[in-house]
């Protein structure tokens, strides 16, 4: 059975103006419905082909499904969480369905996933002006240890040094949480953004996973929309206290903007660096800051390959400003629209 639209589902799927388009200012006809399935509400994916401008432009290959655009590539499998918006991966809450001889995304995929990157300007403004910086780890917190008993806490501090520079190059006003070898707690660092006047909250770390050889990569984590399960989580629970709204759902939207601009900076400008996805944690620096924050793994320590690079000056610097680019998209789309 069909249901009324939520209020993200009123948004028209009238399009008008040139370039990505513009939602009309004007009350439309049509709307995004949803169906009820499982106790979860999904969006058919023909309405959103007609609201994103894909109609008449999508394939489906057995369960590989590919919608395209003049502006982005958008694939997906059925019954897989996995899915790709211009070659970046993404993590979706929910995996794409198949019901009442419809395609299914949920509803809060459409929302708080897509459509913050299909409709970067939709996005509430929030100006960027002063960033924070946060170097995972420190003092006796070491962090992860690498092959060659490289400290994690010593190379988030020298990368968020040079993001810090080239950020302070582009006219932004930068502050960290830490600037030695020192330790801060999860919840001072938290605190310190939100008695800041910082507008954005991004936390460096790197990786590491048994075994050594295995995993490799960069990944982005944002927020987990409340009452919805992590990435890594294995099932879905509903109703538990822990999965309340955060101060930091309070930008799920910005949140997962930045995300998905950091990760597209990051695998798009370093050749062959695996792209493991924007990714949901309730990590405490993003869950507890009430600004637009996401939280960086820049590669695995644990892999030796990957370590060599990291241990590079000159790589840590090219990962410092896919990084900062990424920063500096993501503010540039919290400029206000001019008339």
């Amino acid at each position: 059975m069909m249901r009324p639209a939520s209020a993200f589902g009123m948004l028209a799927l009238a399009l008008a103006g040139a370039g990505e388009g513009v939602l009309s200012a004007q009350a439309a006809e049509g709307m995004f419905n949803t169906v009820r399935v499982g106790g979860r509400n999904y969006v058919n994916v023909a309405d959103l082909a007609r609201f994103y401008r894909f109609e008449g432009n999508w394939k489906r290959a057995g369960l590989d499904v590919t919608l395209r655009s003049k502006w982005r590539v958008f694939r997906f499998r059925v019954n897989n969480r996995e899915c790709f918006v211009n070659r970046v991966r993404i993590w979706l809450n929910d995996a794409p369905i198949e019901a009442r001889n419809s395609l299914l995304l949920s509803e809060v995929d459409v929302e708080k996933t897509l459509d913050p990157i299909f409709r970067p300007w939709a996005v509430r403004k929030l100006p960027v002006r002063t960033i924070m910086l946060d170097p995972g780890h420190g003092g006796e917190d070491r962090g992860a240890t690498g092959t060659h008993r490289t400290l994690e806490k010593h190379y988030t501090l020298d990368l968020a040094a040079r993001v810090e520079r080239l950020l302070r190059a582009e006219g932004f006003r930068t502050l960290m949480t830490r600037r030695k070898d020192g330790y801060v707690s999860l919840e001072d660092r938290a605190d310190m953004a939100n008695s800041s006047d910082a507008n954005v909250f991004v936390s460096l770390h790197f990786n590491s996973a048994r075994p050594s050889r295995g995993p490799h990569g960069i990944e982005t984590y944002c927020l987990t929309p409340a009452g919805l399960s992590s990435t890594g989580a294995l099932t879905r629970r509903f109703g538990l206290g822990r999965f309340a709204e955060a101060p930091g759902n309070r930008c799920d939207r910005n949140n997962m903007l930045l995300a998905y601009l950091i990760q597209q900076g990051a695998v798009g400008g370093i050749q062959g660096l695996e792209d493991r996805g924007v990714k949901r944690a309730r990590f405490h620096v993003i869950r507890a800051t009430g600004i637009p924050a996401v939280l960086v793994e820049g590669g695995f320590l644990s892999n030796p390959e990957e370590e060599k690079r990291l241990l590079a000056p000159a790589y840590r610097q090219q990962l410092a400003a896919t990084i900062a680019a990424g920063i500096v998209r993501y503010a540039r789309a919290m400029k206000p629209a001019t008339p």
